[in-house]
């Protein structure tokens, strides 16, 4: 946990997203409280040695606070609601990928050169190689509203493949990429400001696959300052029902419902619950 908070807090430049992620983590709906302060003490160092060493975190503006309106909640919600189904679409995606490989060719040699015969192919398709490696000029173009509306949709699959044939990589930063380009995508048919949405997007989705929503608030603040951390509670709160019981976390222990309609049993993983799914 210590290490995941101090990946997460230096990488990102986000200390206390990274201490809480860490010790929210494991089990949905619990914190671990008794781990928050070594994972604290982590986050804090890990981001000191970083910055030491002169290395600067891109850093992204949503803009201004929207004046505040019953309509403009009611869109942030909605939005909020497509972030969580975008997530659950992404986890639900790179498992299916995963499933499909593995049934496709045994041999992990073989699965891989088919998985990046793939992805060349898929860069021929799309007609650009942006959605190669993180991605990370999406981003900025997401933020200034300048991205292809079609952006979140390429990234997901490419990733999807790529993790799916066998190939280790981060899912952390291309969900980031992922949820600011959604939100840029609705940004014009929710008429709200692209970078608004951007933001609200890259916490949300990530949220939503990731389970963690008070790291996810935390992230949040972080990153984009308190301007729009009612917006941001919201986008978090909400997402991260909308996503149901999936995440990029198999092994991510269950300790209630999310809805709290019916007990689950003791022991219950994102892993279960949808094996439990399939047969129903």
């Amino acid at each position: 946990m210590c290490g995941v908070a101090a990946g997460f807090g230096s990488v990102f430049g986000t200390p206390l997203a990274g201490a809480v992620f860490a010790a929210e983590m494991l089990t949905v709906g619990t914190i671990r409280y008794r781990a928050l302060f070594p994972c604290f003490a982590a986050a804090l160092i890990g981001d000191a040695v970083t910055t030491a060493w002169g290395i600067d975190h891109p850093h992204y503006d949503m803009g201004g606070m929207p004046e505040f309106s019953i309509l403009l909640l009611l869109r942030v919600a909605l939005a909020a609601v497509l972030f969580g189904l975008v997530s659950a679409f992404f986890s639900e995606l790179v498992r299916t990928s995963k499933i499909v490989f593995a049934r496709l060719a045994s041999n992990p040699a073989v699965r891989s050169a088919a998985g990046g015969a793939l992805v060349i192919a898929l860069v021929y398709i799309a007609g650009t190689r942006d959605y190669l490696g993180l991605s990370l000029p999406l981003l900025s173009d997401a933020f200034a509203g300048e991205g292809d509306p079609f952006a979140f949709l390429w990234k997901t699959v490419f990733t999807a493949v790529t993790l799916g044939s066998g190939f280790q990589g981060g899912e952390v930063t291309p969900l980031f990429v992922i949820g600011a380009t959604f939100g840029e995508t609705l940004s014009g048919p929710l008429s709200l400001s692209a970078s608004f949405l951007a933001g609200l997007g890259l916490v949300g989705v990530f949220c939503g696959a990731t389970n963690t929503p008070v790291a996810c608030l935390l992230l949040g603040i972080e990153l984009f300052g308190f301007d729009n951390v009612g917006y941001i509670a919201v986008v978090c709160v909400i997402s991260y029902l909308a996503s149901g019981h999936t995440g990029i976390y198999s092994s991510q222990r269950i300790a209630a419902s999310k809805l709290g309609r019916r007990r689950l049993p003791e022991g219950t993983t994102i892993g279960t619950a949808r094996r439990r799914r399939q047969r129903s």
